[in-house]
């Protein structure tokens, strides 16, 4: 596992080694490329959930279906214990841009990308959830105090440019779907529901 001093003496480097591959002339193993087909089918399949059913009347409504596999979960758990995303965390202690439903939505994106669920590493994890601050949340200053705990406080600046690149890139990974159901967010939280990042809810701060 590399360390923060380690980023900062290449950064260059080590954030184009974790741009997420979304061209086209890039030969993608069989499985990645049937892993992606599956999910273009899964995307198209309508499902249907009963929300009221009465003898003259049965009401239904349609539910998205969630991208993420068990082994996005597993690749989340693992990067919560890389010592800078650890340090993070622990500084974000109001939740202000890492609440439990935010990071919910890391895990979505991860399965919506759908890189092997080994390669996701922390650029990839502060990638998402950069992006998923961008979509949920009001305050736009808050999200930028994981830059300097990412790339240094002499350096942050210089490097953005660079990681707005890989952002864009993981967009379109996910062919632009950033929006992500609370239904997901709690079904993602219900795999594992002990785990202590859950515990991570603005409203028991309150």
């Amino acid at each position: 596992m590399e360390s923060s001093a380690s980023l900062q003496a290449t950064p260059k480097v080590i954030i184009e080694a974790y741009v997420p591959s979304t061209s086209g002339n890039i030969t993608q193993s069989p499985s990645l490329s049937e892993e992606r087909n599956e999910s273009r089918q899964k995307r198209k399949r309508k499902v249907w959930s009963v929300i009221e059913s009465t003898d003259t009347k049965l009401v239904l409504k349609r539910r998205k279906i969630a991208d993420f596999r068990p082994e996005d979960l597993e690749a989340f758990f693992r990067l919560l214990e890389d010592p800078v995303i650890r340090k993070f965390l622990d500084s974000d202690s109001h939740f202000k841009v890492s609440d439990k439903y935010l990071l919910s939505i890391v895990v979505e994106y991860f399965g919506r990308v759908r890189l092997p669920a080994y390669t996701y590493n922390r650029i990839h994890f502060f990638v998402a959830l950069f992006i998923a601050n961008q979509i949920e949340e009001d305050d736009m200053n808050s999200k930028f105090n994981m830059m300097p705990v990412l790339f240094g406080k002499r350096l942050w600046r210089n490097l953005y440019y660079d990681f707005q690149r890989v952002q864009r890139k993981f967009i379109v990974a996910m062919n632009w779907r950033v929006l992500v159901t609370r239904q997901i967010c709690d079904e993602i939280q219900a795999q594992a529901p002990t785990h202590w990042v859950w515990e991570r809810d603005r409203e028991l701060l309150t």
